[in-house]
């Protein structure tokens, strides 16, 4: 009779064996995940209002030069192409925009410009921007 108290059924696993077979996620495991989730959240929130700007601005340069008038000088289309820009709430440098002006076609305006974006500390992403309207 003792035999059978010492010796566990036929079919049944002891306890050591159950919880060697189990898996997971530690706690460090999870701190882990977690930054890294945080960081790339972080990441978007800080980039992602620039390309919004430069979506905009692409729209905005589209629609500027299809819409100046084949008799409208250059200074005529960046006073209307700044007003726009101010609607808008874009700031771009004067440098940064290029307008030409060939026959009686719509206007090629070019705006290229740099935006750094700071990050972390002393960390910061250099983002390269060209919108072409014709």
């Amino acid at each position: 009779m003792k035999k059978a108290i010492d010796q566990p059924a036929q079919g049944a696993r002891s306890v050591t064996q159950q919880y060697s077979r189990e898996a997971g996620v530690s706690l460090i495991g999870v701190i882990f995940w977690l930054l890294i989730l945080v960081f790339a959240v972080a990441f978007v929130v800080k980039v992602m209002p620039s390309y919004y700007d430069y979506w905009s601005l692409k729209n905005i340069v589209s629609h500027q030069a299809q819409q100046s008038g084949p008799g409208a000088s250059p200074s005529q289309i960046r006073h209307d192409l700044n007003d726009r820009l101010g609607v808008a709430m874009i700031n771009i440098p004067q440098k940064d925009i290029h307008i030409e002006r060939s026959g009686t076609g719509p206007a090629l305006i070019t705006v290229s410009y740099d935006k750094i974006v700071p990050l972390i500390a002393n960390i910061s992403l250099l983002l390269h921007f060209k919108a072409i309207g014709h």
